[in-house]
């Protein structure tokens, strides 16, 4: 048997809808083809999820979205840069997107990422 130790686990859930429909996009990106580049290049690769994920959220007003849900496993560096760099990325995401913020967990550690 051989098991490897793929490191710490980071994952983030954006609403379903913004990630494919470019029309939510300010710079019209393509927003699933510039998340899965980023993934690609910066942890090497990622899981999603889509299906029956689906949260509520307390605001002014409360708030309902189906979700897609990114996870990716990392081993982090001396510098530790690796959750740095998806928090920016997710915070330009959510810039580009209109969101208020994008829910983010890293390990135990779970974050609103804000633009």
């Amino acid at each position: 048997m051989r098991i490897e130790d793929l490191g710490k686990r980071a994952l983030f859930l954006i609403p379903s809808v913004k990630v494919y429909n470019r029309k939510y996009s300010k710079t019209r990106q393509n927003v699933a083809r510039t998340i899965h580049n980023f993934l690609t290049d910066t942890f090497c690769g990622y899981t999603c999820a889509s299906g029956n994920i689906f949260g509520f959220f307390a605001a002014e007003e409360n708030q309902y979205d189906e979700l897609r849900e990114f996870r990716v496993a990392f081993k982090e560096d001396e510098a530790r840069t690796k959750v740095p760099q998806l928090q920016e990325f997710l915070a330009k995401i959510c810039e580009d997107i209109g969101e208020e913020c994008i829910y983010l967990e890293c390990g135990e550690d779970a974050m609103l990422v804000y633009p």
